[in-house]
Formats: C-alpha cells, structure tokens, sequence
C-alpha cells in the first residue's frame, strides 16, 4: 500500500529564547528552596496586533447529502472581493468585565501601509485600552510581527499617548521567528470559521460579515488562544528555538466544562536553563 503524505516547505528559524521573559517569577518551590516548575506569566499586559486579508469566499467548498452542489462562477480567483482586517486583542478577564476585544479595522481592497497602520495604533486601539483596561495594568506591551508597516510605531512614537500614568512599549518579534501573536495561532482562523458561513457578493458584504464574526466571538475562544500561546512558547524552548512541531491540543473546552482548565502553563527550569545554554553557544 502506497502511502503519500503532504509537506509544507517552513521558514528556517533563528534560535531565539526570547519567550523566556514570559517566564513568570511566581513558582512552584521544592522543599530544599529551588523552583522545579516556573510558571508562564498570565501575560494581561500584552496586546498582539496583526492583519489579515477576509475574502467574500473561499476556492473549495465541501458540500454534503446534495445531489448536485450549486454552481459559484467567478471571473477569477482574483476577483473575488476582500478586506484588510486589522485587529487588536488582549487576555480577557471576565471577572473585571474586561472580554479582551480592543478594537478592529476594515480596509477595502488596500494593503495596510505604515501611515495606516500608525493611525490604527495611535486612534484606535491606544483609546481603548485607555477606556477599557482594567485600572491595575496601565503598563502596556504592543506586540506585532516585523511586517514593513509596523515600523512606524515604536517607543518614540507611543511616547505621545504616554501619559495619566500609562505607559506603552512595543514588542517587534524578530524576523525568521517562531510565530507568537494570538491572532496567527487559532483567532484569526476562528474569525474567518464564522465570517464563511455568511455568503458575501460585494466588499460591504464581507465587511459586514467579517466585523459580526469579531464580535460573535466568545471570550472562551479567546482565551484558549492566549493559552495556547504559552503552549506554544513551551515547545519552542523545548525545540531549541524551532518550529518543526505540532501546535499542541489539550481539549480546553472540556477541561473548563469540568473545571479542571490551568490558568497558565508551566516551565520546567532544567528546561529554561538548557535552552538559555543553546542561545548562548549560537550567539557566542
């Protein structure tokens, strides 16, 4: 029996150990006073931000118990209508009544450049972290990728809405890393699950759908994500800074319907110390 199997040609990595400073100082400690497990940072004060493109549908439809699928024409693939969607996210915390969402953007049938970008950061999601986080955390990590449009915002240019006691600071993942926004690892993919069951014809159609999907969004949902980030982060130690793993399934959903879900990961510090010990001999 011939067996085949589909692979995907990934990026090579650099080997980056950064997620350690998602480490939390808060650990398990064994009787002799040495931690064993380091437990990661619950990571409220970090909103991720990113971008992606919503079409009005998809190429392939699966279709079920019909005798004939009904015929989708389109002049090309090309065509069919999208959006730029940007979106801001944080760690929900229901019992503060804070569900996470900090704010979205639709952009027609245009790229995301750096002006954009900055007015979406400086007008959209900065006043709705101000008017909506939790009054504790007023010291904020925004985090995104190394796209060429995220480089307009950083310290200097956030250093305008530093002020009442808020403090912002971006976080720019270096380029050839693993991927760590919440948004890339199951929210994006979660938003667009729901913006498809809605059949768009035109640009306002998928705009429609695509902010009702955001919104339909359960914090549940979100919260798994971040959750699934520290996973995430776990085996990128545990690979030596690579991404040649699987994205790990811990069924949350059940697990929080028992109430048996953990609130964070853990680390063991064996662990963190080898990987730190790779770091150093790749950079030396």
């Amino acid at each position: 029996m011939n067996l085949e199997a589909l692979t995907h040609l990934n990026p090579c990595l650099t080997r980056s150990v950064g997620e350690a400073d998602a480490i939390s100082e808060d650990a398990p400690v064994s009787e002799v006073g040495t931690p064993q497990e380091l437990e990661f940072s619950d990571l409220f004060d970090v909103v991720h931000l990113d971008e992606k493109w919503f079409n009005a549908d998809k190429d392939k439809r699966k279709t079920y118990v019909v005798p004939d699928p009904a015929r989708r024409v389109c002049k090309s693939k090309h065509f069919v209508p999208k959006v730029m969607f940007l979106a801001g996210v944080a760690r929900p915390r229901p019992e503060e009544g804070f569900d996470g969402m900090i704010g979205n953007m639709v952009t027609t049938l245009v790229n995301v450049d750096g002006a954009t970008y900055r007015d979406f950061v400086l007008h959209q999601v900065v006043p709705e972290i101000k008017s909506r986080f939790p009054s504790k955390t007023k010291r904020v990590f925004l985090q995104h990728d190394n796209a060429t449009p995220h480089a307009t915002i950083d310290d200097g240019v956030l250093a305008e809405v530093t002020t009442d006691g808020w403090v912002f600071m971006v976080r720019r993942l270096p380029p050839n890393s693993p991927d760590l926004n919440v948004l890339d690892l199951g929210f994006f993919a979660s938003i667009q699950a729901q913006q498809y069951k809605t059949f768009s014809r035109s640009v306002d159609d998928v705009i429609s759908s695509t902010l009702c999907a955001f919104e339909a969004l359960s914090v549940e949902t979100l919260g798994n994500v971040f959750l699934t980030l520290q996973a995430v982060m776990r085996q990128v130690l545990e690979h030596n800074g690579n991404n040649d793993f699987k994205i790990p399934h811990m069924k949350k959903d059940t697990l929080r319907r028992c109430g048996s879900l953990i609130a964070n990961f853990t680390c063991p510090v064996s662990l963190l110390l080898r990987a730190n010990s790779v770091l150093q001999q790749s950079n030396p």
